[in-house]
């Protein structure tokens, strides 16, 4: 029988605010990469928080409603799976959804416009079928959700890069709104990556794993830590001394972030060498995980106002 809470547990509400933050980090951390923080605007924070809502939510309801067949059959205990809510209420909900976006999006500028339709498109595209492929699509796909609903963000404060694209943005020494959204990309894609071989029961070694966030940690950490330091000697100042008087910050939020994400990781991440994590065991990751991207997106703005200062 179809319920009140089940229509809320529907729509998944407290993992939303994950995707409202990343958007509005991402506005954030792009004017203060190029220094113009002075033109925050909270009516376009509120306008980019709208339209990622209300995608979120529309990428939830469908998701159900496209597996609702397959979560019947296997059991899963879902809203529409165990009659909670109904499919007339899924739909309404995703018309809901889908106008909110809509509206919002109406109020952007022309190049998070662009960003909020290819954030809709990935989303239909791994609810309709990347999901279903191997596992490495979609992961690939959710990192590509992450990062574009991360691009409206981006694309409202600074735009798009036009024409040719320089790779050197890659760099450790390029806008720090870049190194943002390819964290949230990783980290999103790790996070799905969980979540699959949990639905599948797959029982996964400590030992790939450990070694890949081992790996994210020295990359992550390295690039930066040491992004401000080779910055420092890539910069020439008019004096002719490499690097003097350079102002070196370290990226001190970020590498918390990383300290907690440690804390976070099944088995903690000096069981590497322990048994095999259950399947019972990546649900609580998952949820933690998503919900510690707030603070990645705090961290990211809190490092951004340090290196203004």
């Amino acid at each position: 029988m179809s319920t009140f809470w089940g229509r809320v547990r529907l729509l998944r509400l407290p993992l939303f605010v994950t995707a409202v933050a990343d958007a509005a980090a991402g506005y954030t951390v792009a004017l203060l990469s190029v220094g113009n923080l002075a033109a925050f605007d909270w009516g376009l924070v509120g306008v980019i928080a709208g339209t990622s809502a209300g995608l979120y939510l529309f990428g939830m309801v469908e998701n159900d409603l496209v597996d609702v067949s397959r979560d019947r059959l296997l059991g899963t205990a879902r809203p529409l799976a165990t009659g909670e809510a109904g499919v007339g209420t899924a739909v309404f909900f995703l018309v809901l959804a889908l106008v909110l976006a809509g509206a919002c999006t109406l109020y952007l500028p022309g190049p998070a416009i662009l960003l909020a339709i290819a954030t809709f498109a990935a989303i239909n595209f791994y609810n309709m079928g990347g999901k279903r492929g191997p596992a490495y699509v979609a992961m690939i796909v959710m990192g590509l959700c992450r990062l574009l609903n991360f691009g409206i963000g981006v694309a409202t404060a600074v735009g798009i890069p036009r024409g040719q694209i320089d790779w050197e943005l890659l760099l450790p020494t390029g806008p720090l709104w870049i190194r943002h959204g390819l964290a949230l990309f990783f980290a999103a894609a790790m996070v799905t990556g969980y979540s699959i071989a949990s639905r599948c029961g797959c029982r996964v070694s400590s030992r790939p794993w450990q070694a890949v966030l081992v790996l994210t940690l020295v990359g992550g950490v390295g690039l930066w830590v040491c992004a401000p330091m080779l910055a420092s000697l890539t910069q020439v100042p008019g004096d002719g001394s490499v690097g003097a008087g350079v102002h070196v910050v370290p990226p001190l939020a970020r590498v918390l972030a990383l300290l907690v994400l440690v804390a976070l990781w099944p088995g903690r991440l000096w069981s590497a060498a322990g048994p095999e994590r259950k399947p019972a065991e990546y649900s609580p990751f998952i949820e933690r995980t998503l919900y510690w991207l707030i603070l990645l997106d705090v961290a990211f703005v809190l490092d951004g106002l340090l290196m203004q200062g």
